[in-house]
């Protein structure tokens, strides 16, 4: 914990890209970047005159950009891998195209962006310009409501995954906002708990090229992995400070190895893992 280089203050987001790894250091207010082997190698703490005002969950665009939504300055800015800003976009308010709250941001290949639009309880898809084309979503616990989206990825199938933080599931959707299913406690309604399959607080989803569908459950100390459908196929840490354990967990990224990259919030760090130093159980 710490505001140096090196150091974080309740990180979010990550990305790795061509041996680099960008993290959100959220309450610092910047983005540091690092070797794969943790290596600090610079700080962004402005792109332009713009404030990086609590970057969240980002993302890499298939014109290889950096997209960031800034949580507190109701923006999306796109950033190239050497941190220049290229494009920005958002206002505050309720309007279609405007942002309360940013949370997460996922790039589908045609170039399309999908925003978890977090106290606007929606998400909300714009062109790669930033033009807004269409959004859905209200507050409530039904098929396609939200309780505080705070993460969208792309399947590889093209579908769309929310994680629908708050009530506690993931929700899968066509990429016209079309739902397909949804999955996490019983009938998906908002029920919290620890059963394997079940979240307290889905607080980000990352797809691999395979089509793998992992999940940080922020409360419960762990990583959940599942099949596109939604079919339960692992989980991974306990509550702790140790080696592969976890306090609160809110992101995680894969690596062209396969390695996987959690950001673990409440420890303020981030840590590495390949298949053969775990056990999913």
């Amino acid at each position: 914990e710490g505001n140096q280089a090196g150091q974080f203050q309740h990180p979010v987001g990550i990305v790795v890209h061509q041996g680099r790894v960008y993290v959100a250091d959220t309450e610092n207010d910047r983005i540091q970047i690092f070797r794969e082997d943790g290596t600090w190698l610079a700080t962004w703490e402005e792109a332009g005159e713009i404030r990086l005002e609590r970057p969240m969950h980002l993302a890499l665009g298939p014109d290889e950009l950096l997209y960031v939504p800034l949580y507190l300055a109701d923006r999306v800015v796109v950033l190239t891998p050497e941190g220049t800003l290229v494009r920005s976009w958002g206002s505050s308010g309720s309007q279609p195209g405007a942002f309360d709250a940013p949370a997460g941001v996922a790039v589908a290949p045609d170039g399309t962006v999908y925003v978890a639009d977090f106290n606007n309880h929606r998400v909300q898809v714009f062109d790669q310009q930033g033009r807004f084309l269409r959004g859905w979503g209200q507050k409530g616990h039904g098929r396609g409501e939200f309780y505080y989206p705070t993460d969208v990825a792309i399947g590889t199938d093209g579908s769309m995954y929310v994680a629908d933080a708050y009530n506690h599931r993931v929700q899968r959707f066509s990429p016209d906002g079309t739902w397909l299913s949804a999955w996490g406690g019983p009938a998906t309604r908002g029920i919290k708990g620890p059963l394997r399959g079940w979240f307290n607080v889905a607080t980000a989803v990352t797809v691999t090229p395979d089509g793998s569908v992992y999940v940080a459950d922020f409360y419960n100390h762990r990583i959940q992995l599942f099949a596109p459908e939604g079919r339960w196929r692992g989980t991974w840490g306990r509550q702790g400070t140790g080696a592969g354990q976890f306090e609160r967990p809110t992101d995680m990224a894969i690596d062209e190895a396969g390695r996987v990259y959690v950001v673990d919030w409440g420890n303020h760090r981030i840590q590495r893992f390949t298949w053969r130093s775990y056990g999913l159980r």
